[in-house]
């Protein structure tokens, strides 16, 4: 009796490690699925009254610590939304509750949301309250200004933020110029928003920010330099933004690098521009 059970329990030990085994090497063999999640929808952000409230006299510690993990975490993909509520202007917006007086969270955070992250609702709510604390900012005057201008397409305010700045110590000879342009054609204009992005492009010490800014000003330039050259004007330019000539196939001249043409990024407008090697005038 004891021998039959003594059979049955090691060949019930022998199947159930026939099916571990198995199980195992399944495991191995099938390929798992990849979590299709973004930053959007991992990134946790406490509601900034409560962190007030808990901060005790210590909101520059939670600002210096919110500020450095926002830096680690920050990602480049855009946001499609015009709600605010994309999660590193919610956080940008905490920071800036917490310390209304850092200065580096709008300067750096307005640019990001705007230029890399796509996201205009955000950026010009944060340089807004960045202007009101730091009125006569150069920066962030210039900034917003770029953003209704370029961005936006809102010519009137990009005039008055660039008006503001026009004879500050810190801004370049020819934003008075510049601005005077802008004042008079007061719609969008190749020569001025490429004289914006340069400026833009030559001063950030961010790699994201400059390889964005980098792109536009080569797509602008292109579509300035084509628009000009297949209209059959005189003293267009011949080369590129990187130095490349531009070359005539079937009758018409084209870009030998592939460039998004210009579009206003208005609110509820999410298709994405194909890069393109020529345009009409």
């Amino acid at each position: 009796m004891r021998s039959k059970l003594f059979f049955k329990d090691s060949l019930l030990l022998w199947v159930a490690g026939i099916f571990f085994l198995s199980a195992g090497v399944l495991n191995q063999l099938t390929p798992k699925p990849i979590p299709d999640l973004t930053k959007q929808d991992t990134a946790v952000n406490v509601n900034k009254d409560l962190l007030i409230f808990l901060s005790a006299g210590n909101k520059r510690f939670l600002t210096d610590l919110l500020w450095v993990q926002t830096l680690l975490e920050s990602d480049i993909d855009h946001y499609s939304g015009r709600d605010l509520n994309n999660w590193i202007y919610i956080r940008f917006n905490t920071i800036a509750a917490l310390d209304p007086l850092f200065y580096q969270n709008y300067l750096w955070g307005g640019q990001y949301l705007s230029i890399v992250k796509d996201d205009l609702v955000g950026a010009v709510d944060l340089m807004e309250k960045g202007v009101k604390h730091f009125p006569d900012d150069y920066r962030l005057n210039y900034n917003l200004g770029f953003t209704y201008y370029f961005e936006l397409g809102d010519y009137k305010r990009g005039v008055i933020y660039m008006e503001k700045i026009q004879n500050h110590p810190k801004a370049p000879v020819f934003i008075p110029s510049l601005v005077m342009k802008m004042k008079t054609e007061l719609g969008f204009d190749y020569n001025v928003v490429l004289s914006l992005i340069y400026e833009l492009m030559t001063t950030t010490k961010d790699e994201a920010l400059k390889e964005k800014l980098t792109s536009d000003f080569h797509s602008l330039k292109s579509e300035r330099d084509l628009v000009c050259r297949n209209g059959g004007k005189e003293n267009c330019e011949v080369k590129d933004a990187f130095g490349i000539p531009y070359v005539r196939i079937n009758g018409k001249w084209h870009s030998q690098t592939p460039f998004i043409p210009y579009r206003l990024k208005k609110k509820g407008d999410n298709k994405q521009t194909q890069p393109i090697t020529t345009i009409d005038p």
